[in-house]
């Protein structure tokens, strides 16, 4: 009889444990798509003519992710390294984990990307873009390993590009 309650003690303590680590692996995954949902939001709501809008997510890439996403940039940012528009980017969905390669987490935003410039009597010109952006998420500590924008044909009321 001991053997028999110990077999099965012993059951439900390995079933916890194996249940235990699987958890951890989708928490540890579902903290990276929390993190990217956020991270995509503040990386691309910055202000025309505000070099700090910009630039205080920086600590939110890695070295080589910041420098891709300044890329991006290129040819619409000051020679004082502020931007030439406004953007903001609103989620419209729920992100979409797409891919993992090795411990980093590539995932899929929807949303509305807005873009708004204003010439120098101060008048605005605003375009919106149905888009998804594609970041991809380093482990721990989660950072941007790159930032992807896709924009889309179509009308801003669908959830995505799809």
């Amino acid at each position: 009889m001991r053997a028999l309650v110990a077999l099965l003690v012993g059951s439900v303590f390995l079933t916890v444990s194996a249940h235990a680590r699987a958890n951890t692996h989708l928490n540890a995954a579902d903290r990276q798509i929390r993190f990217a949902e956020k991270a995509v939001v503040d990386a691309l709501d910055f202000r025309q003519g505000e070099v700090a809008s910009l630039v205080d997510t920086k600590s939110f890439f890695t070295a080589s992710g910041w420098a891709d996403f300044m890329k991006l940039l290129t040819g619409f940012v000051d020679h004082q390294g502020a931007p030439t528009f406004t953007s903001t980017f609103t989620p419209s969905g729920p992100a979409i984990a797409t891919k993992q390669d090795k411990e980093s987490l590539t995932v899929t935003v929807p949303g509305v990307l807005r873009h708004e410039s204003r010439n120098p009597q101060g008048i605005p010109s605003t375009t919106s873009y149905r888009a998804e952006i594609d970041i991809r998420v380093s482990p721990s500590p989660f950072k941007i390993e790159l930032l992807i924008q896709r924009t889309c044909g179509g009308a801003t009321t669908k959830p995505s590009c799809r």
